[in-house]
């Protein structure tokens, strides 16, 4: 049956199905389809205007010298309807308004210098932000303001990736150069850390990103340099590695955003292979979507991901400066 599932995601992460105007995956002859193509941010036909950072910034041909507003986006959070995501070239965040095309640079009080990771309490109201380079994580209210910052002198080496749990009141922060993830509570306060440098279950070489299922509370590491996915409970425990150094289905090359999904299904980011795949709750590769491209569903060195509680998909398309957005739909039961 394994083997079956890993055919139809060769075929469909090759060629992928239009209904349509849409796209679905695995195709309707395959099956019931389990992912609908949403678009883009920002849109195809988004004007990039000097007039946009007239108006944004005040200054005429801030970045003259690229002409490309968007530089190598990295981390996404959706907030309702609104999308944040973070720029490492402009050293930025942006937001993103799906109801209005609205798209804005965001004024935070912080000269970031390496912002990567995003995450967002709805608890707290409040969306946290990791600089890999300041070695802090900062947490700023919904009018901007700067609530608290993470990161004692020594406290991080490179924070990357960050995942909230409003239900255990979490902050998990993945300290990709220490090769440990460090845990605190919505106020930032140090909770603890697991995970340490080596081979083993629950140990990391060089994790970069992080997901929590908002059902079960359980925690999904992306551990890059082994090439794999580890799963732990919310008290720590190792139950699950996905993957291994591959070119095939199931396996992995360049690992790096994950999310999952209301059913528990496990999206997984692979910058080298320009896709993502989906396994299920116990680990066994369902299918991919992507390859390299231009297109709706193709991608260039694609980097964070991040599913909301609608199911919607957010993949960073980093090379191709945007932003894809997918729909799982979910089986009735």
């Amino acid at each position: 049956m394994i083997y079956k599932k890993i055919l139809i995601g060769l075929l469909i992460g090759i060629f992928g199905f239009s209904w349509g105007k849409e796209l679905l995956f695995p195709s309707p002859e395959e099956g019931k389809p389990r992912i609908k193509y949403i678009g883009q941010i920002p849109p195809e036909d988004y004007e990039e205007e000097n007039s946009f950072f007239d108006f944004l910034l005040g200054e005429k041909n801030l970045f003259e010298q690229q002409p490309d507003f968007l530089g190598k986006i990295y981390g996404v959070v959706a907030v309702k309807n609104f999308v944040f995501f973070t720029d490492t070239a402009h050293k930025a965040v942006y937001s993103y308004n799906l109801k209005t095309g609205n798209l804005r640079l965001i004024d935070f009080p912080i000269r970031f210098e390496l912002p990567m990771g995003l995450a967002y309490s709805g608890k707290r109201n409040v969306i946290y932000v990791s600089d890999a380079k300041l070695k802090k994580v900062f947490g700023f209210d919904k009018k901007g303001r700067l609530v608290f910052a993470i990161g004692k002198k020594g406290e991080f080496k490179k924070p990357v990736g960050i995942a909230v749990d409003d239900n255990l009141q979490r902050i998990y922060v993945v300290d990709t150069f220490d090769h440990r993830v460090k845990v605190y509570d919505l106020d930032g306060n140090f909770i603890r850390g697991f995970g340490h440098r080596g081979d083993k279950a629950g140990e990391f070489n060089y994790p970069t990103n992080i997901a929590v299922n908002r059902k079960t509370g359980n925690i999904y590491v992306t551990d890059t340099q082994l090439f794999r996915v580890q799963v732990f409970t919310s008290n720590f425990e190792h139950i699950l590695t996905i993957g291994g150094n591959g070119n095939i289905p199931g396996r992995f090359a360049r690992p790096k955003g994950i999310g999952v999904d209301s059913d528990g299904n496990i999206y997984v980011v692979d910058a080298a292979f320009s896709n993502f795949q989906i396994f299920s709750p116990e680990g066994d590769v369902l299918y991919y979507i992507g390859g390299a491209g231009t297109g709706p569903a193709k991608f260039l060195l694609p980097a964070g991901m991040y599913i909301d509680e609608k199911d919607r998909i957010f993949v960073v398309d980093s090379l191709n400066k945007r932003i894809q957005i997918f729909q799982y739909l979910r089986s009735e039961k």
